[in-house]
């Protein structure tokens, strides 16, 4: 018997105000399941990210999400005022709250951090604090709002392989929201390109022999030239990626 999917959302639809951001969207991820998500900023994929996390009401449609779920956001989020193993074990419900953050920073490659401060630490690292609060969990479904947007590309491309052990790992089903086409060919088993609240194209990088290949074909249902993408830096688009997918007066990010 197969297992649960750790997703299936059929019809969803999500309007803010005369805005509709999400129209009839159907999207099944399967346990283990690594998914990536491209989009230019205001198509919906952070407000489809936070209606299976559960931070906005479902308006139409139906959804099914496994519990439990984690989301590792933009921004680290560590409350400066507690330890590392203190954010790592927040909401944890266990006995040992200290010997399971300790374990999850070692995945990390932060085991001798456990009493650390966050204002100690690199962006990478405190990254590295936010999935290990993430995986501490044990989540079913792991949601990434562009995790690694504000890093350097050395850190950056740690972090990919980093994520990737541990997604390995543990085999969570994962959805990532993401600028980032390269990012998306290496990270991810199946690519979902959302355009005005529709997943318009899906591609497999394992169909691809050549991801030169896969790449140029993302940037063409992104809209996006070669030429235009050589002269941002190799980036989808300038800038951090960091706008709201939704008008922030109604639905703020976070």
């Amino acid at each position: 018997m197969s297992a649960e999917p750790a997703v299936r959302a059929v019809n969803l639809s999500r309007a803010y105000g005369a805005q509709t951001v999400l129209k009839n969207l159907t999207l099944s991820i399967a346990e283990g399941e690594f998914v990536a998500l491209l989009g230019e900023s205001g198509c919906g994929k952070t407000t489809l990210l936070r209606l299976l996390a559960g931070l906005d009401p479902v308006q139409s449609g139906q959804m099914t999400v496994a519990a439990p779920s984690a989301v590792v956001f933009q921004e680290h989020r560590l409350l400066p005022w507690k330890r590392l193993w203190e954010n790592v074990a927040l909401g944890l419900r266990d006995d040992r709250p200290r010997a399971r953050a300790a374990q999850a920073l070692a995945e990390v490659g932060l085991a001798d951090r456990l009493d650390d401060w966050p204002k100690n630490l690199s962006g990478g690292q405190a990254q590295r604090v936010a999935i290990a609060r993430a995986f501490v969990q044990s989540p079913k479904l792991l949601l990434l709002d562009e995790p690694f947007a504000s890093l350097d590309a050395l850190t950056r491309a740690k972090m990919h392989g980093l994520l990737k052990a541990l997604v390995g790992k543990f085999r969570p089903g994962v959805l990532l929201v993401t600028h980032d086409v390269h990012e998306s060919i290496f990270l991810a088993d199946r690519i979902l390109v959302m355009a005005e609240g529709r997943l318009t194209a899906e591609k497999r990088p394992s169909d691809y022999l050549d991801p030169l290949a896969l790449h140029a074909e993302l940037l063409d249902e992104l809209g996006v030239s070669l030429d235009d993408h050589a002269a941002a830096g190799g980036k989808l688009q300038p800038g951090d990626g960091r706008a709201p997918d939704q008008p922030p007066a109604l639905a703020p990010e976070g």
